[in-house]
């Protein structure tokens, strides 16, 4: 599937549902502070909707191995479909508990969009283009959220529960980026032995999980680390709004400014880059040097504690201004690393299964993590905290990478 002709309309279309879906996250981000500043939420409540997406995407495990050797589209329209109806729900809404179902369904189902863009990459796209593909897909979304983000925080702070509109437009727009999604086709490959769910088979996806990471421990290796990285970001997750909201006591424009437009605009810079180094590199290298930058961000948005005014919210800024850097490359590699391990003639999607399952693994305890210590001793000791975590998974990094010295010399010279 890699003639001319076949690749410009299915890259066009992946524009269209990374543009779309980047407007979607802005929806989310916003729902944790809405959460907080507007419907009375507890930092428990706060909490759990972190929580949500990283610990549903366990359920990657079965997507993933049900998609492989499949036309994924079937799939990616009903959950699709249902993805976007919970977010347009949110016209009516006006309590915690019906934005803990937005996100418990959208969470629930989603990760069948994060399977399906890797399988496209991996069907469509030469391996030596797919960070470049990413990247300009990634850069056009970052681009349509800054200015979602700008205008939701905006919105939200001039009109009377303007969360409404903003979810139900946002699932509107998430429903083209289904329709984009569901229309590229993906490889029937009768050879594959397909799942099916049932009960007699429900835990084979799982022994399979385990099997690969028995054959494959250089992939073991590197998943470890990465879990080092997760428990950092996601630390931060409850954390963040907490210390906007509470200690900072920031508006939603400035918020919306700060984790969306700023945020954004430097990942439009940022992720052609890191996706232009991806495709010469390799993804312990990467994971590494993008890690150890990470450990930046929780102590400079730290220090916007000892300011105030302009000076504080400026602060807030350059913070999110970092951040935006370190999560370019971690898209990059958060995407596209299971595709440099995965071998010849196997589906990328049981090795990103696994990847995404991970998250759910750390997303059982890291935010409740980053909670207990806030409760215990404040939001800035948390910080300091996820910044040392930040600094573990880049020294896992190098330990990994020594380990695999052969591994990294074959992706060098495949790409």
């Amino acid at each position: 599937m890699n003639d001319t002709s076949e690749i410009k309309p299915v890259i066009r279309r992946l524009f269209l549902f990374t543009a779309m879906f980047a407007m979607v996250n802005v929806a989310f981000q916003f729902g944790e502070v809405i959460a907080r500043k507007s419907l009375a939420a507890t930092p428990l409540q706060v909490t759990i909707l972190t929580m949500m997406f990283p610990m549903t995407s366990i359920i990657s495990i079965w997507v993933g191995r049900y998609l492989s050797g499949r036309d994924q589209r079937p799939l990616i329209r009903v959950t699709g479909t249902i993805a976007v109806a919970a977010l347009a729900s949110g016209l009516l809404l006006t309590t915690y508990w019906h934005l803990f179902g937005i996100f418990l369904v959208f969470a629930l189902v989603s990760s069948a969009q994060t399977l399906a863009q890797t399988r496209i990459l991996q069907q469509y796209i030469p391996a030596n283009r797919t960070g470049k593909m990413l990247g300009m897909a990634q850069g056009l979304g970052m681009i349509t959220g800054a200015i979602y983000s700008a205008v939701g925080g905006y919105w939200l702070d001039h009109v009377y529960h303007g969360w409404q509109s903003l979810f139900f437009v946002t699932g509107l727009l998430g429903f083209i980026g289904v329709l984009a999604l569901a229309s590229i086709p993906t490889r029937n490959e009768d050879h594959i032995d397909r799942f099916h769910f049932r009960r007699d088979n429900f835990f084979a996806p799982l022994s399979e999980v385990i099997a690969l990471l028995k054959r494959r421990k250089d992939f073991l290796r590197f998943e470890m680390a990465f879990m080092l990285y997760g428990v950092a970001f996601m630390m931060q997750l409850p954390v963040i709004p907490l210390y906007l909201v509470d200690d900072l006591q920031l508006h939603y424009s400035d918020i919306g400014l700060a984790r969306g437009t700023i945020f954004q605009l430097v990942m439009i810079a940022g992720i052609p880059f890191y996706g232009r180094l991806f495709d010469r590199s390799t993804p312990h290298r990467l994971s590494m040097q993008v890690f150890a930058l990470g450990a930046l961000f929780p102590l400079v948005l730290l220090s916007a504690s000892l300011f105030d005014g302009a000076m504080q919210k400026t602060v807030v800024m350059i913070a999110f201004g970092l951040f935006g850097a370190i999560m370019s490359g971690v898209i990059m590699l958060w995407n596209l690393s299971a595709m440099r391990f995965a071998q010849s003639g196997e589906d990328v999607a049981v090795y990103q299964s696994v990847h995404i399952a991970a998250t759910g693994v750390r997303g059982a305890f890291a935010p409740l993590m980053g909670l207990g210590i806030t409760t215990l001793f404040g939001n800035r000791i948390a910080l300091a905290v996820a910044s040392l975590f930040w600094i573990a998974a880049s020294v896992a990094m190098i330990v990994a990478r020594k380990y695999d010295v052969k591994l990294g010399e074959n992706i060098s010279l495949r790409v």
